[in-house]
């Protein structure tokens, strides 16, 4: 059937409306993003402190959400002999990948380096939650070539056009708004602002909800992470790189294996030893402060994450290690 001319004219400009709705989209998904409220703001505040030259730590930790709840800040920097200024440069779903894209950003007073990990993310490829892109992206990091030396899998992936991150970030208001609702309703909420904390990033308030942990035990128990376990070669040049990068400008690096919550998977600490024996054998010019069987499972708010009383029992541990 052949259009009208009124009928061509009509889409026509529909197609003009269309394409101009997705360049407007496209111009303010970038200061949306930026000014709405969403899970990774910790991003923002990480790459603005290390731009900052007034920050001058002596202690960091880098880590994911488990590391945000379970190492405490304050209580290194009141407790080790020499009382270090202690930044907690930890932000959701930080895997050792993405805290390395920090490490040649440090500033010089750094002399020490806890690296949070869970070493079973170590039989997975490198990679980096598009989520945890965008936000690099929209808080503006960029990679230097000394990065790029050790981490080049990841530069390409972050090395994409601001219409890729703009598609990727659209749902920034739908998430802003669950943020700020969750904010508002939930009392599982932390009493600390992830956004300006420099030390603690994350403490719980209230008790665990026992139908969810439950929920999220049989969920571990069924992806047992630990079996057939075995290190990726991409992982070992990655942390090899990136802990020579670490120590040749003279700062202690350790890593801090995360506590296992034993009401998961209780019956396999064989395989979880010997994936913890493979792991410290690979690495072993690296120091190691175990935390993987300090905490029971009273110490866990959820599946994997500590409650006050384990982060005080798991920030102790690291205290004595260090001192």
């Amino acid at each position: 059937m052949k259009l009208t001319g009124t009928q061509q004219l009509s889409i026509g400009i529909f197609l003009f409306f269309l394409v101009g709705l997705i360049v407007i989209f496209n111009g303010i998904t970038p200061w949306l993003f930026r000014k709405m409220p969403n899970d990774f703001v910790r991003t923002k505040l990480i790459i603005n402190t290390l731009n900052d030259p007034d920050h001058t730590p002596g202690m960091v930790i880098f880590g994911n959400s488990r590391a945000m709840s379970g190492v405490n800040g304050y209580l290194l920097q009141e407790q080790l002999p020499d009382h270090p200024l202690t930044y907690s440069f930890t932000s959701t779903s930080q895997y050792m990948s993405e805290s390395a894209l920090f490490y040649t950003s440090l500033p010089s007073s750094v002399h020490t380096v806890l690296q949070c990990i869970d070493i079973q993310s170590l039989s997975q490829p490198i990679d980096m939650k598009i989520s945890n892109q965008v936000a690099l992206h929209m808080y503006g990091y960029k990679m230097d070539d000394q990065t790029k030396s050790f981490a080049f899998s990841l530069y390409k992936k972050l090395n994409k056009s601001d219409w890729y991150y703009n598609f990727h970030a659209r749902d920034c208001l739908f998430s802003g708004m669950n943020v700020w609702l969750r904010n508002l309703l939930d009392d599982d909420v932390s009493e600390i602002s992830l956004e300006h904390t420099l030390h603690y990033a994350m403490t719980q308030t209230s008790d665990r909800n026992e139908a969810v942990y439950e929920r999220e035990i049989l969920h571990y128990e069924t992806n047992d992470s630990f079996k057939n376990y075995t290190i990726l070669p991409e992982w070992k040049e990655l942390i090899e790189a990136s802990y020579q990068y670490i120590r040749a400008k003279n700062i202690k690096y350790y890593f801090v294996v995360m506590p296992h919550n034993p009401d998961v998977l209780p019956t396999h600490q064989e395989e979880r030893e010997r994936a913890f024996s493979m792991f410290r054998e690979e690495f072993d010019s690296i120091p190691v402060i175990n935390c993987m069987d300090i905490l029971s499972a009273d110490d866990f708010y959820d599946a994997i994450h500590p409650n006050q009383k384990g982060a005080a029992k798991l920030t102790q541990h690291i205290i004595q290690y260090l001192q």
